[in-house]
């Protein structure tokens, strides 16, 4: 049996929730949604995307060959499906996980050879609290101590307001940015929808699941930002919101 200030003190929150504007009220109930999400982005052009490392490794293998050494290995080759980023986003109802793992090339200082690597970084966010850790691809891992999660609520207005355009792309419905905001870097984005508003992260971000963008250069090279499987409602373990390698 709860104490008289354990219910004074849900009466008091129940309350603070009533008096909420709409659109707030619609955040919290979005937020409290299980869900498990996966997107990934992809350059437009693989050629567009290797050209500046093709340049590195042109110039290194001149300068080999200027110094009489052996040509470099071939520079790597990318897989026809290959991406820059996948995102994972979690959520029990109650907890958070958000997971990117970006993939690059790289070329080693010695001997020009170039290869794939990759990045992990993930956040768990769990009662106000931010739990953070990044894995390099040797598996050197940097743990983030705990921090309050610092979400703005009044930016779930603005966000709302923004994506006003509702769309269904790939069969997926979603609320896109409106016309005025698009162009420039930003030619297109999407975020997931649902009755209750835009579904978020544990950053209180909107998890866009489409984009079409620009990244700034030159070469205007174009990404886009698909999703790969979208489960909303659906329920997810509290157990799987966790750190990778942390029980």
């Amino acid at each position: 049996m709860m104490s008289g200030r354990a219910v004074a003190s849900v009466g008091s929150a129940l309350g603070m929730f009533a008096a909420l504007p709409a659109c707030d009220r619609q955040t919290v109930d979005a937020a409290a949604q299980p869900y498990e999400i996966v997107t990934q982005m992809r350059p437009e052009s693989l050629e567009a995307y290797m050209k500046v490392f093709r340049l590195a490794y042109d110039m290194c293998a001149r300068v080999r060959a200027i110094q009489h050494l052996p040509p470099p290995p071939p520079l790597v080759a990318l897989p026809a499906d290959f991406v820059t980023k996948r995102s994972t986003y979690l959520s029990s109802g109650s907890g958070h996980l958000i997971r990117h793992e970006e993939f690059n090339v790289v070329m080693e200082e010695a001997g020009c050879k170039t290869r794939l690597d990759s990045v992990i970084t993930e956040a768990v966010v769990r009662g106000g609290e931010v739990y953070g850790q990044r894995r390099e691809m040797g598996g050197d891992t940097e743990v983030i101590p705990p921090a309050p999660s610092g979400w703005d609520p009044s930016k779930a207005a603005s966000d709302e307001a923004s994506y006003a355009e509702k769309r269904t792309v790939g069969g997926i419905g979603m609320r896109c940015l409106s016309a005025y905001l698009r162009g420039g870097i930003t030619l297109d984005k999407c975020a997931a929808n649902t009755n209750a508003g835009l579904l978020r992260d544990g950053a209180g971000d909107p998890i866009v699941l489409y984009a079409y963008e620009l990244v700034p250069g030159r070469d205007k090279m174009v990404v886009l930002t698909e999703p790969v499987s979208v489960q909303i409602g659906k329920p997810v373990s509290p157990e799987r919101i966790a750190l990778s390698g942390v029980k």
